[in-house]
């Protein structure tokens, strides 16, 4: 069974605040917060983390807000690599209703040091036995040098580092370019692999084209509550239907379908990848139906 290690550069540190009801221009006294550590790394180590699959979620937490995320990561027995110097963490807050639509605020992106992704490549060369490496959500500033360690690290990355993606924004490109054994993206990201007039073909058509340069891959194309479609290495794009739920909250609903998708193939190795997606998409659908993520039961589902 391979180690899977997820890696969240734009870490938040996530207030809710609950509400009946609310309005804005006012003054509002929340009868209940909670607190939770974002990213899509964490929420893949956390869907993990409940499925038994051996993990270590690699970020950056730091600054004020730091030490309490650290502290959440801790008490979920969420495994670590964490990396502090000169880092800085990002705020959001959400703003939840009974009556309203939720609301998401989040404040300046997380500060990614140059010394911290050093120090995180450094340890990433020591690892000699087989192992996922699970890029989840954006990376900021990917244009910059300070994320050349990491580039030359991927680039020239041992047989033994199975990369992984699911990432959007200007990475995206570079890390097809990587050849990567499984792209999950959403069908909005997979439209802006492509020039305008092509944007509104059908998802199996762009699938078709954009995987011929990545002949290797599995891609998984996503689209909310809607079909998903499938390309495997030696097949055709392919559809399935995912449950259908009423949506309490539609946050994390991708990271639980990365992760159950991931420990399907590489961890039980007893299905084909049509089936991994399909328990993929039904846990990711239960997700939708709970406030929180990865905390719906996984009663009566067999792998």
């Amino acid at each position: 069974m391979p180690k899977i290690l997820t890696f969240t550069a734009n870490l938040l540190a996530e207030t809710t605040y609950h509400y009946g009801d609310w309005k804005p221009a006012a003054t509002q006294r929340a009868p209940r917060e909670t607190f939770q550590v974002g990213g899509k790394g964490i929420n893949v180590s956390k869907m993990l983390t409940r499925l038994g699959s051996y993990n270590e979620a690699i970020c950056f937490p730091g600054g004020h807000y730091g030490p309490r995320c650290l502290d959440w990561i801790e008490n979920k027995n969420i495994r670590t690599r964490a990396y502090t110097d000169d880092c800085e963490t990002r705020s959001g807050t959400v703003v939840s209703s009974e009556r309203i639509a939720e609301t998401t605020f989040l404040g300046l992106n997380s500060q990614v040091s140059e010394i911290a992704i050093q120090q995180c490549v450094a340890e990433l060369q020591t690892e000699t036995n087989h192992h996922l490496f699970a890029i989840c959500g954006s990376i900021q500033n990917w244009d910059s040098p300070q994320w050349n360690p990491l580039r030359d690290y991927l680039a020239t990355r041992r047989v033994e580092c199975h990369l992984v993606v699911d990432t959007y924004g200007p990475s995206l490109k570079w890390f097809l370019q990587q050849k990567p054994e499984v792209i999950k993206i959403n069908r909005q990201e997979l439209e802006s692999l492509f020039p305008k007039d092509k944007q509104h073909a059908p998802t199996q058509s762009l699938l078709q084209e954009i995987s011929s340069q990545t002949f290797k891959t599995t891609w998984i194309v996503t689209d909310g509550g809607n079909s998903i479609w499938i390309k495997e290495k030696k097949t055709l794009p392919y559809e399935i239907t995912p449950p259908k739920t009423v949506c309490v909250s539609a946050t994390g609903c991708g990271d639980v379908f990365f992760a159950t998708f991931l420990d399907a193939v590489y961890n039980r190795k007893n299905g084909s990848i049509r089936d991994a997606a399909t328990l993929a998409a039904d846990y990711a659908s239960r997700n939708a139906s709970k406030p929180e993520i990865a905390e719906f039961s996984l009663e009566s589902v067999s792998y």
